[in-house]
């Protein structure tokens, strides 16, 4: 009896754990949702801000998207995300797409830096569709 308590507790706390990393990856899709949203909102929909603005966007992204396979453990696919199993089932090529959308927001970052508003404009645009769009394409269920 004592075996199955724990061997139940041991499930219970990995579930909990389970989501607690598919909180935590959430926490952190949504701030970059936050910050491509206002990279839009500077370039695009012109409602203030500057390419300076843009490129401290960019820079936080490219420090954080390399990171975007760390969050995916196995085990994180149960539970309350929009994840999909191809992720595991084609992680090699998840892990490609990580880096693409990091080298994506690097040539953003250089583009916001340049100054050159049409080249950030380009590069935001490639960042969204290749990028982002890279992964929820394959990788992400469709909201609700």
């Amino acid at each position: 009896m004592r075996l199955l308590v724990g061997v139940g507790g041991l499930l219970l706390a990995q579930a909990a754990n389970a989501q607690d990393v598919i909180k935590a990856r959430q926490a952190e899709f949504k701030e970059f949702g936050k910050r491509m949203g206002a990279i839009k909102d500077t370039i695009i929909d012109k409602k203030g801000g500057t390419l300076a603005d843009v490129a401290g966007h960019a820079e936080y992204l490219v420090s954080k998207l390399p990171q975007i396979p760390t969050w995916f453990p196995e085990g994180s696919d149960k539970g309350e995300t929009r994840a999909l199993p191809e992720i595991w089932l084609n992680f090699p090529d998840f892990q490609v797409k990580a880096r693409n959308a990091t080298e994506l927001a690097r040539v953003l970052l250089a583009a916001a830096k340049s100054g050159d508003q049409t080249a950030t404009v380009q590069a935001f645009g490639k960042l969204g569709q290749e990028g982002c769009g890279g992964c929820h394409q394959p990788y992400r269920r469709p909201e609700k």
